[in-house]
C-alpha cells in the first residue's frame, strides 16, 4: 500500500454501512480493489508522494477509500443480509440501490481529489468519447 494506512478497512466498511462479517478484510484487501484504487489515484495525482499537508493526505486517502467502495458496491447486494429472522428477533434492512451508491462513491472520490491543493491533480478522470472530440463544419443535409 502506497497511500492507505493501517486500519483503512474499517473506514471502507463504515462507508458501505457493512459489518466485518459481510465485508471481511480479506475481501477488501484483494488486489483488484486496493491496488487498482491506489493505481487510479496515483495516475491522477502523480506527485502524491510529495504531499505533506495533513488535510491533503486525508483527502488522498479518502479518495482511495471512496474508489474501493465504488469497486465493491456492485457486489454488496449479495453480501448484506437484508432480513434476519429468528425465534426471538425479526428485522429487515431498508433496501439500498448499490448502483446509485457506487455513483455516490465515485462522486466522493472526485470531490476529494478536487480539494487537494498542494500538488497537481490531473483531469477529471473521464475521457470523452473520440466522436465528441471530432468537429466538422460540413452540412450533412446538403453535402456542403
Amino acid at each position: 500500500m502506497l497511500i492507505l494506512t493501517t486500519g483503512y478497512e474499517t473506514v471502507v466498511r463504515s462507508k458501505l454501512g457493512a459489518k466485518e462479517s459481510e465485508v471481511p478484510d480479506t475481501d477488501i484487501n484483494q488486489p483488484l480493489f486496493v491496488d487498482l484504487a491506489e493505481a487510479i489515484v496515483i495516475k491522477r495525482v502523480p506527485e502524491y508522494s510529495s504531499i505533506t499537508d495533513a488535510v491533503d493526505l486525508l483527502l488522498i486517502q479518502n479518495a482511495v477509500v471512496s474508489y474501493i467502495c465504488y469497486l465493491i458496491a456492485p457486489s454488496m447486494g449479495r453480501r448484506v443480509n437484508q432480513e434476519v429472522s429468528t425465534i426471538d428477533v425479526k428485522w429487515k434492512k431498508e433496501r439500498v440501490d448499490w448502483d446509485e451508491r457506487a455513483q455516490q462513491f465515485l462522486a466522493d472520490y472526485e470531490t476529494s481529489l478536487s480539494q487537494i491543493s498542494t500538488v497537481v491533480v490531473d483531469g477529471d478522470g473521464v475521457d470523452a468519447p473520440l466522436i465528441s472530440k471530432i468537429t466538422s463544419n460540413r452540412n450533412w443535409d446538403t453535402g456542403a
